[in-house]
């Protein structure tokens, strides 16, 4: 059976995404790639640390996006929730809104009622997980062409995964650039990119999928790193790398709002 053209146009996006590295690549690929397959008006999205009662941002991107809205879903213990991110939480679902619909009993009318103040019309939004289950990232799509549906649904369902790896990619990138002054002159820009991965807990698979290289290329920047650090194992290495410098603690950046 052959792919419909909505089909092969996500799966060009997909591969797309795979080249992207940093905030601004990405930014302009949902501006103009995305536009082709899932046209919005406007755009949120980011990581956080999940809590009980909402999600700590560490890292935001938005498009057209109103912040004294965003502003507004801040609450008093300083983490940020919407009804449609709420939702999400509790059900991992994509979800769908449209302000002119109406609202049914579970619905936050106080929040609804700031939602079409806004003027962002509508929300298309998923997120996912990273495997601790303690952060995740969430993508948010608004003012988008009525009425909303499957064709918006299936697309998120299938593009989420992929977003949700470029926004990591793209974070880590902006810690190790971050971080370069003062790192171990030694290591290559890609070794330190893989040992950060390395002090969050991942295994090498998952480092060559988040990175988008070979299973054997991260074994051997892994190795190179391990005879640069004069160490024998990764958790030593990951030991001297916290001791060196080399790494610091995944904290949420106060600079940036949140979902």
């Amino acid at each position: 059976m052959t792919a419909s053209a909505d089909e092969t146009a996500l799966i060009h996006l997909m591969e797309s995404l795979g080249q992207i590295n940093t905030g601004e690549a990405f930014i302009s690929w949902v501006q103009n790639d995305l536009q082709m397959v899932f046209p919005h008006g406007a755009f949120i999205c980011g990581v956080g640390r999940v809590h009980r009662t909402g999600v700590a941002p560490a890292k935001l991107f938005t498009s057209n996006f109103p912040l004294d809205y965003l502003q507004s879903l801040k609450q008093p213990d300083g983490l940020y929730l919407s009804a449609a991110m709420k939702n999400w939480l509790a059900s991992g679902e994509v979800q769908l809104l449209d302000s002119e619909w109406p609202a049914d009993a579970s619905m936050d009318i106080a929040w609804l009622e700031r939602f079409k103040a806004s003027g962002l019309q509508n929300i298309a939004a998923h997120g996912a997980y990273d495997l601790s289950r303690q952060y995740a990232s969430y993508f948010s799509f608004h003012q988008i062409p009525r009425p909303l549906g499957e064709g918006h649904r299936y697309p998120l369902k299938l593009l989420v995964p992929y977003l949700h790896a470029a926004l990591l990619r793209i974070l880590h990138k902006i810690k190790a650039d971050a971080r370069a002054v003062r790192t171990d002159r030694t290591l290559t820009a890609r070794e330190l990119e893989v040992l950060t991965w390395v002090c969050d807990g991942k295994t090498s698979a998952e480092i060559a999928a988040i990175l988008g290289i070979s299973l054997s290329t991260v074994r051997n920047q892994i190795q190179s790193t391990l005879v640069k650090l004069r160490v024998n194992t990764r958790s030593q290495a990951v030991a001297k790398a916290i001791k060196k410098g080399l790494v610091v603690n995944r904290q949420p950046d106060s600079q940036f709002g949140g979902f």
